[in-house]
């Protein structure tokens, strides 16, 4: 048997490992294994850590999803009788809707007058009939005049071209049928009649004309649209009837819609200009001509000698917003392009330009602008938006609105019309807290199948990568439980239980909700926060840094440090075979091995 000494250490070729000797082995082994540990992973981390990053993207994106579906009804009435717009998910970006709550409903139409034959005589007199339109703190002084020989429709005609053109949100339709309700479910006059209604996207802006009921008095609240003869009996003539509030939540229903048209206000602005630069208008006097229905008029003002484009600008602002009380103007910010030209194109500076806009148009209203000769430098009709009324299709009945506002169910249902749409696609009423049930099922399978796809790629990421989205439910986890969400399984995926949350919403809904939905500390925002902050700097960041996974290059990062020796045996081993194979690289070890291959230390 070969004997070699090392270092003063005896080693012996032989078929026996002395059982004092396994640590030393074990403490290389492990050093070695976190080094095989260490190549596998890299490798694991060239093939798929972009891979498992995109996909961990996709899952977060539908997590968010089934997050935005989840909605807390805010109709004002309990939880049994509660209710929830959801719309066809093609109708997402096209439409938005609401159920609106008890104590802020407001009907479209408000007024009808009573039935008349059309092309019948009327009975009135000739001349001059006038009358008070009020709604909520205004009233509007209008008077229509009567010709002899004028039958019942040209009546209608007459009143409602004058209540279109005053400035309170009211419109007037003259509506024809010949049944009963056959039109408006409520308009029972037969005939032709007069409708009268409010759009509340214009008058819910105004607290002096909001709609709406005060749940403790039972009464409306500044809505009630009303006229009063104040010379003749016109008012009286036509009899009218208000329409009255719906009694009790929404109805569970489907409706079919379509978008016609999306509606949008009239408005001009003009080219950007160089606010410090002086004017290039002539000093003088200037006018604007404009015209909305059937009102007309000048902007006019003044220019004078020095004075820059922000004293012009807000010069034809202030005119413009004080000429009627249908339209208005406003400084905004602008970019134009700078003197200064790169050789590729120009820089692009801060501006201003003036916006001139109709307020509240009514159905047909138009604003239309005429600069005079000379002010073509403002550019005014090369940027200008004609404006459209806003039509939807429901249930096979068009209905037309400006802006773009329907009410549905007498008021509880609200949509607004934003883009153009030409299938008819389905909008539905629900119970909310089947709806809410279904939702939260929704997002709790979307949390589990971003846990599970993040979970076998847990190495690939930065520390605690999969627990940002744990961290809510394990703050509340008794709260959650109780409400019938807990964590299960190793994997820590969620449990829906819906007995646990209908019998949770039914003792305490108030605090269901705030688990749930409250802006600070609710589940579902703090979710939507934790997805928006992790999309925002890309999951792909989360890895763990490429130089973790290689000897070379710059310094390991913190996530996955360099494997080094743990304890003195381990140190003083890694010296003495550095040392060795530094000093000794002339011994032959194939030489020195006996039958096992064993090198073994018989020192001492």
């Amino acid at each position: 048997m070969a004997n070699l000494t090392l270092d003063g250490t005896n080693l012996v070729s032989t078929g026996k490992t002395e059982t004092s000797e396994a640590p030393q082995r074990t403490t290389i082994s492990s050093f070695w294994g976190d080094k095989f540990s260490r190549a596998a992973l890299k490798s694991k981390y060239e093939k798929t850590g972009s891979v498992t990053a995109m996909e961990v993207q996709s899952r977060i994106k539908s997590f968010g999803e089934a997050l935005s579906q989840f909605r807390w009804s805010d109709d004002g009435f309990g939880l049994n009788d509660a209710r929830l717009v959801v719309n066809d998910p093609f109708l997402d970006n096209k439409i938005s809707s609401s159920v609106t709550n008890k104590d802020n409903i407001a009907r479209y139409y408000r007024a009808y007058s009573r039935g008349f034959t059309p092309h019948f005589p009327n009975s009135l007199d000739a001349g001059t009939y006038k009358f008070d339109m009020s709604y909520g703190a205004e009233t509007k002084n209008l008077s229509v005049t009567l010709e002899k020989g004028m039958d019942n429709d040209a009546v209608l005609d007459a009143v409602r071209d004058v209540v279109n053109q005053s400035t309170l949100p009211v419109q007037a339709r003259k509506i024809s049928q010949n049944v009963p309700g056959a039109n408006l479910d409520d308009l029972f006059g037969v005939g032709s009649a007069l409708a009268f209604s409010v759009n509340t996207a214009y008058s819910n802006n105004d607290t002096s004309i909001v709609g709406g009921l005060d749940a403790k008095n039972e009464s409306e609240i500044n809505s009630q649209l009303s006229f009063s003869d104040t010379s003749g009996h016109l008012m009286d003539h036509l009899k009218l009837d208000d329409t009255k509030l719906p009694i009790g939540t929404a109805k569970i229903a489907r409706y079919d819609i379509s978008g016609t048209m999306a509606g949008s206000v009239s408005e001009f602005l003009t080219k950007g200009f160089d606010a410090n630069e002086e004017s290039s208008l002539s000093v003088g006097n200037h006018s604007i001509g404009y015209s909305l229905g059937d009102e007309t008029g000048t902007i006019n003002f003044a220019v004078e000698d020095g004075d820059s484009w922000q004293t012009v600008l807000n010069t034809i602002k202030n005119s413009a917003a004080g000429v009627s009380e249908k339209i208005t103007a406003e400084v905004v910010d602008a970019k134009l392009p700078s003197p200064v030209y790169t050789g590729e194109d120009y820089y692009l500076i801060d501006g201003k330009a003036v916006t001139i806009f109709a307020v509240s148009p009514k159905l047909g209203e138009r604003l239309v602008l005429e600069p005079e000769e000379g002010l073509e430098v403002l550019g005014l009709n090369i940027t200008s938006q004609p404006g459209a009324d806003a039509t939807m299709v429901v249930n096979g009945t068009s209905e037309t609105r400006a802006p773009g506002e329907f009410s549905l169910d007498r008021g509880r249902v609200t949509v607004e019309l934003e883009e153009s749409f030409g299938n008819t696609l389905p909008l539905r009423v629900v119970d909310a807290v089947t709806e809410m049930e279904k939702n939260i099922g929704y997002f709790t399978d979307s949390y589990n199948d971003l846990r599970k796809t993040i979970l076998p790629s847990e190495d690939l990421f930065r520390e605690g990568f999969a627990d940002m989205w744990r961290e809510p439910i394990e703050d509340n986890r008794v709260d959650y439980a109780w409400m019938g969400l807990r964590e299960v399984e190793k994997d820590k995926v969620l449990w829906f239980d819906s007995d646990a949350f209908y019998s949770a919403v039914g003792s305490e809904p108030d605090k269901v909700r705030d688990l749930l939905d409250d802006v600070e500390k609710g589940l579902v925002p703090l979710w939507e926060n934790v997805n928006e902050d992790v999309l925002k700097n890309k999951v792909s960041s989360y890895l763990i840094p490429e130089s973790s996974l290689s000897g070379a290059g710059p310094a390991p990062g913190p996530w996955l440090p360099e494997p080094s020796p743990r304890t003195e045996l381990e140190l003083e081993q890694k010296r003495e075979l550095v040392d060795t194979f530094d000093t000794n690289m002339e011994y032959d070890f194939e030489q020195m091995l006996g039958d096992t291959g064993s090198l073994v230390s018989r020192k001492g």
